[in-house]
């Protein structure tokens, strides 16, 4: 379980995935979109925020075991992340990870893990800073650097590819709503990663926001693990406490 909190973490903060959703086979025709139509629908998909609340079904697959359960999530913008994993109806773990620093607490265990996050990605070799970790978890896409974006159109989907800083990007939209279906990322390891966004559901005041969210990413140099997400709640600007804390008796790390 320790080791898969942090893949619940870092797929949470970096978004693999390599799952292919089901085509709707549609009859109507395909509406007509110039490129600049299909980019505007990319950037007008991410959501100014302050507050997240949500609850999602987490089911992870990995070398190491296969596990299910149920992921509590708030998140504070520009402040605090915090995840709280159930399995069986029992917490599991806690996690707090602010600007600076991240605090795991495992229940199940009576142990706990702490550092600093500049340590957490330099060990996962990721280059994010606290915002982009944020802004991913809730469900924003970083966006490609529009000098390099270029746009492919097909009746199956639109596909939108570039850059941005080290990271090469292609979003595939679907051909009627223009609705984020997928993401590819290569980055700087060359590490391929997928993203999958199903279920949009109608958030008020804030549009339609994907329900269902399916990851996969590096276990190691030549294994992936799996991670499923189905969002039970999603609740926007809506504050609610955030409590952390390490019992004395834990064992550290």
């Amino acid at each position: 379980m320790k080791q898969n909190l942090f893949f619940i973490l870092l797929g949470l903060i970096f978004l693999f995935t390599a799952c292919k959703s089901k085509k709707v086979v549609m009859s109507r025709p395909i509406p007509v979109y110039d490129d600049n139509e299909i980019i505007s629908a990319l950037e007008d998909r991410n959501v100014n925020w302050d507050w997240l609340i949500s609850k999602a079904g987490i089911n992870i697959d990995s070398p190491a075991e296969k596990v299910g359960g149920t992921m509590y999530l708030r998140m504070k913008k520009d402040s605090v992340i915090w995840v709280m994993v159930k399995k069986f109806g029992v917490e599991a773990a806690r996690a707090q990870i602010t600007p600076d620093s991240f605090q795991i607490a495992y229940r199940l265990d009576r142990s706990y893990d702490e550092g600093r996050i500049e340590d957490l990605m330099h060990h996962y070799k990721l280059d994010l800073e606290f915002e982009d970790m944020q802004q991913m978890m809730f469900g924003n896409v970083m966006l490609p650097d529009s000098v390099h974006t270029k746009v492919k159109q097909s009746e199956q989907e639109h596909l939108i590819s570039g850059v941005s800083g080290d990271l090469k990007l292609t979003y595939a939209l679907d051909p009627y709503q223009l609705l984020l279906e997928r993401i590819l990322i290569n980055d700087r390891h060359d590490r391929d990663v997928r993203i999958e966004y199903l279920d949009y559901r109608e958030v008020e005041d804030y549009g339609k926001v994907p329900y269902e969210r399916r990851y996969v990413l590096p276990y190691s140099e030549t294994e992936t693990a799996s991670l499923k997400l189905e969002f039970k709640d999603f609740e926007i600007n809506k504050p609610r406490a955030i409590k952390f804390s390490i019992p004395s008796h834990y064992e550290k790390l």
